[in-house]
């Protein structure tokens, strides 16, 4: 055993005083151009030191150097890929015989870093080397080897560690994009593997300065893959981001905490980052996010969560798998109140102008540009949102409720719960972009809705009174809007029930034309007790044949056609008496009833009587003596004896109203 220690000793010995005398037999000139050589041969580039360079082993082994540079390549911008001013190692050499690693110093001051891609999309940190490719790990390997006995220490220890005034920035010459972090300062703290390990430093970017802080309950515990805390923080004036919690493992990575985010104001951020905002004052501007982080292998999921925009709160929970071949996403939303008037521009903010837009100076109806729907198929996701209250400009929404569902590039919407005007909805959207042709599917039901608030409110239009049903189921297919249009197809139908049509009395109309728009709006008023009517579509034309008014003195009926691809109306009102006694808006049953057409297009329709219409009232002898007794001729005799001029008269009772001429 003697033997053996004298020997290891003398072993020792031999090896220290072969460091001592390593620089005194190797020159460091000639260290400085094996370096060079080795470094050339192994990326291709330079290698220069300009500078001092000295190299020491003992007590300390250590490296000092000034003035390095290493080449970019050759379709760079920058003649070098990273520059650095000095650089100072210094690492205590009698520890490492015990397995301990103790750095004194670890200084770069002034580094310089430039990253590019140029317009071919080849990377400058991407090296021509002879010896191509470095092989493939073994990741089982990896696993067998982690840990820090499988660094060859036992121990680590960190004094002055630092990275002091560095420059890093990144250039994309394809797209002409350029970032850069300037100011970089990084300090790291470590008394041993068992001991908290900290980093702190900060950065200078887009003229804002952003400081960083992380800590480790324990190094060794990562590194030999256990649970240990960790927290990190960044923060500057644009935003504030917090996380406490722990890392159980890194392989697979297993990460809980807490996370907190604090933005004084969004304009602001997406200003800093490079995408201005433009909003009125006082919106975009605090958010604040925090919730429960998880992190397990491929599994990221974010829990309850709590959200502040300015004046709107939220809670959810999201949850994100990168397990299949494409991203799924689960998540919920409740929002208790949202109020949207603030964030939509200035001119819709007030009441909608209630003038027709002018068609395009082109003529283009719709929209031929094609789809790209080609997101769809990029993730799945499953997605609720519920909304207590819905402010859009004046209209009031009630409790809502909206559950997507997103898969293999379908979507499907469904409106389980909309509470609107007193009225209950629902409804579904399932959108097809699977194939090459999209398909559109839309239903919508809403019942008991209370028309008049609703039409105040949406168009600030407080003619039409009455509870209603509004119903209709359609389809489509086609890539564009043009091409949906074209081929829309499908029904539906509407139903108002006691009811009025305020500003005109159609009994009175259908009486006398004249009579009907006497008096101001508040006076004059159909009630009715039905209003109703059904229609089909198909490829884009919308046929009603069934339009019907029911009121004790006059029934409404209606029909024609909307053609939705040229955006043209066809379409004729027919008002009909059904009793003679005296009706709502006095004087008796008689007179001339004038049909109403409408045709043209939807950006100017023309409103007219139906001449034709009105003649063969005159022409059926029963309308025509009403007509007479109505203008105090009781027989065609009568009326024979006033010549021309009391036909005109009476035509000009009957149709005065719409043709402008004599109400006497």
């Amino acid at each position: 055993m003697k033997k053996i220690f004298y020997g290891l000793l003398g072993l020792i010995v031999l090896l220290v005083a072969a460091v001592i005398a390593i620089p005194f037999l190797v020159p460091a000139d000639r260290i400085k151009e094996e370096l060079i050589i080795a470094t050339n041969d192994a990326t291709g580039r330079t290698l220069a030191i300009d500078g001092d360079f000295g190299i020491s082993v003992f007590p300390v082994l250590g490296l000092n150097s000034s003035k390095v540079s290493f080449s970019n390549a050759p379709s760079s911008s920058q003649p070098n890929m990273a520059e650095i001013n000095t650089l100072t190692v210094e690492l205590k050499l009698l520890p490492l015989l015990g397995g301990q690693v103790e750095v004194d110093k670890f200084v770069l001051d002034g580094l310089v870093v430039n990253l590019e891609v140029d317009k071919t999309g080849k990377q400058n940190w991407v090296f021509d080397t002879a010896s191509g490719e470095a092989p493939a790990k073994d990741a089982k390997a990896d696993d067998a080897a982690s840990g820090a006995d499988s660094l060859g220490i036992s121990d680590l220890s960190l004094g002055d560690v630092q990275l002091k005034n560095a420059r890093i920035s990144y250039t994309d010459q394809a797209s002409g994009t350029a970032e850069v972090l300037d100011n970089v300062n990084l300090a790291l703290v470590l008394k041993g593997l068992d001991q908290p390990f900290s980093a702190e430093g900060r950065a200078d970017w887009n003229n804002e300065t952003i400081n960083i802080k992380t800590s480790v309950g324990k190094l060794r515990a990562i590194l030999e893959n256990k649970a240990t805390s960790v927290s990190a923080e960044l923060s500057g004036n644009p935003l504030r981001l917090t996380f406490d919690g722990e890392i159980a493992t890194l392989t697979p990575i297993a990460v809980t905490g807490q996370t907190n985010l604090e933005v004084p104001s969004v304009k602001s951020l997406a200003g800093w980052v490079g995408a201005p905002l433009e909003a009125r004052d006082g919106t975009f501007e605090t958010l604040t996010i925090e919730g429960a982080v998880g992190v397990k292998d491929t599994l990221y999921t974010f829990t309850n969560s709590k959200i502040a925009f300015d004046k709107i709160t939220a809670d959810g929970d999201f949850k994100v798998s990168l397990a299949g071949k494409v991203p799924s996403l689960e998540g919920r939303l409740d929002i208790p109140e949202l109020d949207v008037n603030p964030y939509l521009p200035e001119d819709q903010g007030e009441k909608a102008d209630t003038k027709a837009t002018p068609a395009k100076a082109d003529g283009q109806k719709w929209d031929d540009t094609p789809f790209d729907f080609s997101g769809l198929k990029a993730a799945n996701a499953k997605f609720d949102l519920t909304v207590g209250k819905i402010l859009v400009q004046e209209i009031k929404i009630g409790k809502s409720a909206l559950s997507t569902v997103l898969k293999n590039g379908v979507l499907n919407a469904e409106l389980k719960e909309l509470n609107l005007y007193e009225g209950v909805g629902r409804g579904q959207v399932v959108l097809n972009a699977s194939g090459k042709t999209p398909s559109i599917k839309k239903s919508f039901t809403m019942e008991g809705i209370s028309l008049n608030p609703l039409l105040t409110d949406a168009a600030d239009f407080d003619r039409l009174e009455g509870t209603g049903l509004i119903q209709f189921d359609l389809a489509a297919t086609g890539n564009s809007q043009k091409q949906m249009v074209e081929k829309l197809n499908g029904n539906g139908r509407i139903l108002f029930e006691d009811g009025a049509i305020k500003g005109i009395n159609l009994a009175a109309m259908a009486r006398n034309v004249t009579n009907a728009f006497q008096g101001s709006g508040d006076e004059q008023k159909t009630d009715f007790a039905e209003l109703s009517g059904t229609f089909d579509i198909k490829n884009g034309l919308l046929t009603n044949s069934d339009l019907l008014m029911k009121n004790p003195f006059i029934r409404l009926t209606g029909s024609g056609t909307v053609n939705m691809p040229p955006q043209t109306l066809d379409y004729r009102l027919e008002p009909k008496l059904v009793a003679s006694s005296e009706g709502q808006g006095g004087g008796q049953a008689g007179g001339i009833m004038v049909p109403i057409k409408i045709t043209g297009g939807w950006d100017d329709p023309k409103f007219a009587p139906d001449l034709a219409g009105a003649l063969k009232n005159v022409a059926d002898p029963s309308k025509l003596k009403d007509t007479l007794e109505g203008s105090g001729k009781k027989t065609l005799e009568d009326l024979g004896k006033g010549g021309g001029d009391a036909v005109k008269d009476t035509l000009k009772k009957g149709l005065g109203g719409f043709l402008g001429g004599s109400k006497n």
